[in-house]
């Protein structure tokens, strides 16, 4: 198997941390091939006391200013030596065979990036569970077999020498920027492969704010993945207008205990277009885009 490096952002969730750093080091992967690199980015709880109570593994640590997840993530990238990045939060504990899953798709490591399944490991917090079913009504709607558009960057590995060649995540994003990165991984010709083995349990306890919060931070995040997509965003628009149509459709492939989070996954519609539209408010209304407009209508009036 080829050399690997796990990254690791944190801040301040020292508890989960470990329980992740435990996961990790129960991995079912050749140890001299393993690193793990965990970027504490501006917590201020430590991740290198955090480390130090994890046995038989490879541990470095590095600190950052708070970059948020993508600068973070990139951080850990450039101090990596695996010929693999693979990628897991904080708050997630990897299956044994995860990165054996995820290493064998990736083999030999190239311009492909390759995503698993990520389970809700809380299963009574019901904000956890409708956070985690709209990422499989995600999923389900952008990877419907034929075709990957989409990966979730706490179960993700690429090749690291393509994640260098396209310059990693976009450190503008606080959110979304791994449909960002999708989008332009995908439009440089690279492949994303799904493999359900590869599995993650996701671990984020929610209340009903911090579950309104994290949506509205999610439509902010999609206004600024939609402004950025050029001569393609026609062509993402329909895709996420396509998404919303189509969500009756997938609801009704669920069970019908999922089905009743419909009132909470509504609620998060209702936050994430709510950050959308604070977001290309406040987009709209900044200085540099008061210039470009006055600039634009001048041109205009000269043209006529």
């Amino acid at each position: 198997m080829a050399p690997c490096t796990v990254v690791v952002p944190t801040r301040n969730r020292p508890r989960q941390l470990l329980e992740c750093l435990r996961s990790i080091a129960a991995l079912d992967y050749p140890r001299e091939r393993l690193e793990v690199v965990v970027v504490d980015d501006g917590g201020p709880t430590g991740a290198t006391e955090v480390a130090r109570e994890v046995d038989g593994l490879e541990i470095e640590v590095v600190e950052t200013p708070h970059l948020g997840p993508a600068g973070a993530r990139n951080a850990g990238a450039r101090r990596a030596g695996g010929e693999i990045l693979a990628f897991t939060d904080d708050d997630c504990r990897v299956d044994p065979g995860w990165l054996a899953a995820l290493a064998t798709a990736l083999d030999p490591p190239g311009p492909v990036a390759a995503g698993g399944r990520t389970l809700n490991a809380l299963p009574d917090d019901r904000w956890a569970a409708v956070s985690q079913q709209l990422i499989d009504l995600l999923y389900a709607y952008y990877n419907p077999g034929h075709g990957v558009e989409f990966l979730a960057t706490n179960n993700l590995a690429v090749g690291a020498e393509a994640f260098r060649e396209i310059g990693g995540f976009d450190e503008r994003y606080r959110t979304a920027e791994d449909r960002e990165f999708c989008r332009r991984w995908r439009g440089l010709g690279f492949k994303l492969l799904n493999v359900p083995d590869a599995i993650v349990h996701h671990g984020h306890p929610l209340t009903l704010g911090a579950f309104a919060r994290q949506h509205f931070e999610y439509g902010r995040g999609s206004f600024c993945f939609h402004r950025d997509a050029g001569e393609k965003r026609g062509l993402q628009v329909r895709r996420s207008l396509g998404f919303y149509s189509s969500l009756p459709r997938l609801v009704r492939g669920l069970g019908p205990r999922e089905a009743g989070q419909l009132t909470r996954l509504a609620l998060s519609q209702a936050a994430t277009g709510a950050g959308f539209g604070w977001e290309a408010a406040r987009t709209a209304l900044s200085p540099v885009a008061r210039r470009t407009r006055t600039a634009a209508a001048q041109a205009r009036r000269q043209r006529r």
